[in-house]
């Protein structure tokens, strides 16, 4: 039960017919406007017309004026009235089932000193339908059944009724006016007892019921009037349509039936030929038990062909919360796919129906449906709906429904990648694309916007699939980003590059050493394989600070590997001998003797000689193969351009063997002699 509060007012004869007694006091216009309506709607009286009732919208006061006025023949002046009008809330509009309860609240005066007891609101319990409600009391009637016909079939507007009295039509105009969506019931202005021309903001009622004598003086006057021509009710020698009876059988009913909530449900707006519109879907949906998804398309598209037609039914048959009772939800997946391929698209909007978002969350909440549902939309040409929906469903796959798509058809898995980039970092998806792997490159790489992130993680994807075929495309097609994937990778466990890829990496010597001083700590197997590629091109990466490289030094010398201690004590060289920061002199102390010996007992592997090569000077063609002297003279170089002091030149020569021979070879370089001339 819920309860409803309606505020009223007496309208009558005392010295003039005005304002008598009320529990809402109502602004200058709109009491003016009350004050006529309320007022003897014609002239004179007619005989079965002595009491009738008259219902009209207040809009600005979000309102709806329901009146019944009786002719008070107890007056001593001709043609007084009373009236008692209801204001109805306009929320409680779509509150009160039953219109006709309303009529149960008018209550006449008896007396002129007795009109009183107007002054508090009305409340009463609004009743919900009961089971037994839903059936009809009787079939319908005439008045009903014309009634329906004239405003819904004909779609007349202005309809005057000929009527011998005013109660023959008044239980049809409330019972139609009940069937009325809230917001249809809200603008529907009728009186079931025009004595003349009624109007209401330069128009005529929608529904007027007059004596037959009257009907040509009331239309005469509506066209001098108000320039609006009258509809007489007529019946129609035409058949009615499918949904007529079931209409009229609805309308019949206090509390409607299915077809009600059905148009409540489908109905917004004010348009009272929308009703026909409706109506013939509600029948063509309560005709059929099998309403399959495409066939509701196209039927509600036939009814509804614009985009902005129609949108509140389409979202309540076709939206994301299908929520109609009576009829029994579509599938998800059904109805998805048929908006995808419709050829009634132009009568659905994408962005009402939300298909991008919808697909999105397919994906996220039912993978299965997802992949029948993206199987589906690969196989077949889809529009325009379908292309949001893919969309949709491309920003939220992952790759366990991507993997079992493509597991049945992989020819679908580049228009994946292409579409969803992020699938990229999954190694299954990879192994899965088989010998398309190339070609799913080739997708992911035509998207231009790629995050950096995306970026590292589809080159470990690549590695970890034995995909590293692809890894020199990569890095020429990513730089950087790349480099740091493959190095990430390398440094969760001891794993190996081709010589392929290892000399693909020698065209990113920079970033590899950008990888190396992101952090503190790197694996010593990660530092060791990345100086093997690096150390021929130091002059690339000197302007870098060069610890990482000396603490893997310095950890090596205490593990004993000698191979690897020469190598990086050949890097450490050629760094100090450029300056390298933060200490290039102490580099030069603690691995130039180790290196000239190397040199001087002639094993020195071409490996270790490559990185050395570049940095030391030339010699006279027929002394370049002196690995010894082009060291000595290259440290004497490095002490003149670096400014270091000359007493540290002991300490890079501790041995007294090969110290008279660096003095010599200073002696063959430009500054030598002067450099020399220094007190030690």
């Amino acid at each position: 039960m819920k309860s409803v509060v309606i505020q009223q007012t007496l309208h009558g004869y005392a010295e003039g017919h005005r304002f008598l007694d009320g529990s809402i006091k109502l602004g200058d216009d709109l009491a003016r406007l009350v004050l006529r309506m309320s007022d003897l709607s014609g002239s004179n009286i007619v005989t079965g017309f002595e009491e009738y009732l008259t219902g009209y919208p207040l809009e600005s006061a979000n309102m709806y004026a329901l009146a019944k006025t009786w002719y008070a023949a107890e007056m001593p002046r001709p043609g007084c009235v009373w009236t008692h009008t209801l204001y109805i809330p306009e929320n409680a509009m779509a509150e009160i089932p039953d219109l006709q309860v309303l009529t149960a609240l008018f209550v006449r005066p008896q007396l002129a000193g007795l009109a009183k007891g107007y002054s508090n609101p009305l409340e009463f319990e609004v009743k919900e339908p009961a089971a037994d409600d839903l059936s009809p009391i009787s079939n319908p009637t005439i008045q009903i059944a014309d009634l329906i016909e004239t405003l819904y079939v004909q779609n007349k507007n202005n309809v005057l009724i000929g009527a011998q009295n005013s109660s023959l039509y008044e239980n049809a105009v409330i019972r139609v006016w009940s069937q009325q969506w809230p917001k249809l019931r809200q603008s529907f202005k009728f009186c079931t007892g025009a004595l003349s021309a009624r109007g209401f903001s330069g128009k005529p009622f929608d529904v007027q019921c007059a004596h037959p004598s009257m009907v040509r003086e009331i239309t005469m006057a509506t066209i001098a009037k108000q320039s609006q021509e009258i509809n007489l009710l007529v019946k129609s020698d035409q058949g009615q349509p499918a949904w007529f009876i079931r209409a009229a059988d609805d309308a019949s009913k206090p509390y409607g039936g299915l077809f009600r909530r059905l148009l409540w449900k489908f109905a917004d707006g004010v348009d009272r030929k929308l009703f026909g519109r409706l109506a013939l879907l509600i029948d063509s949906l309560l005709g059929s038990s099998k309403n399959s998804a495409d066939e509701l398309l196209g039927v509600v598209a036939e009814i509804f062909p614009g985009e902005t037609e129609g949108t509140v039914l389409k979202k309540a048959i076709f939206g994301e919360k299908q929520e109609v009772a009576g009829l029994k939800p579509l599938d998800e997946v059904e109805v998805l796919s048929a908006l995808a391929s419709t050829t009634h698209c132009t009568a659905y909007s994408s962005e009402s129906l939300g298909l991008k978002r919808r697909g999105g969350d397919l994906c996220r909440l039912d993978s299965k449906s997802a992949r029948e549902l993206i199987s589906k939309l690969f196989r077949s040409p889809i529009n325009k709906q379908g292309e949001d929906v893919l969309a949709g469903m491309m920003e939220a796959i992952n790759p366990s429904i991507a993997q079992v798509v493509t597991t049945e058809q992989p020819q679908f898995l580049p228009t994946l990648f292409r579409a969803k980039p992020e699938l990229g970092v999954s190694p299954e998806l990879w192994i899965a694309a088989g010998d398309r792997r190339r070609e799913l490159f080739e997708s992911i790489i035509s998207n231009k916007n790629l995050g950096e992130s995306l970026i590292e993680g589809t080159v470990q994807a690549l590695l970890e699939s034995n995909s590293e075929f692809l890894l020199q495309r990569a890095l020429e097609t990513w730089g950087q980003p790349a480099v740091f994937g493959v190095f990430d990778w390398l440094s969760k466990g001891k794993r190996q590059l081709s010589e392929r890829s290892l000399h693909a990496l020698t065209f990113h010597v920079e970033s590899i050493v950008k990888w190396l001083l992101a952090a503190d700590e790197r694996p010593a197997h990660v530092v060791v394989m990345a100086a093997h590629i690096v150390a021929p091109y130091t002059y690339q990466f000197k302007q870098f600070e060069s610890n990482v490289w000396l603490r893997t030094y310095r950890d090596l010398v205490r593990q004993g590997e000698s191979a690897e201690i020469n190598y990086f004590a050949a890097l450490l060289l050629a760094l100090g001998l450029q300056d390298a920061p933060p200490d290039s002199l102490g580099l030069v102390v603690e691995c130039f003797e180790r290196i000239h010996q190397i040199a001087w007992d002639e094993k020195i592997p071409d490996d270790m000689w490559i990185i050395l090569e570049p940095i030391v000077p030339h010699l006279w063609w027929h002394h370049e193969w002196d690995k010894c002297e082009r060291l000595r003279r290259g440290l004497i170089e490095a002490f003149i351009k670096y400014n270091w002091p000359i007493l540290k030149l002991a300490d890079c020569v501790k041995n007294d063997q090969f110290f008279p021979r660096v003095i010599s070879s200073a002696k063959q370089v430009d500054g030598g002699v002067k450099f020399l001339s220094q007190k030690f």
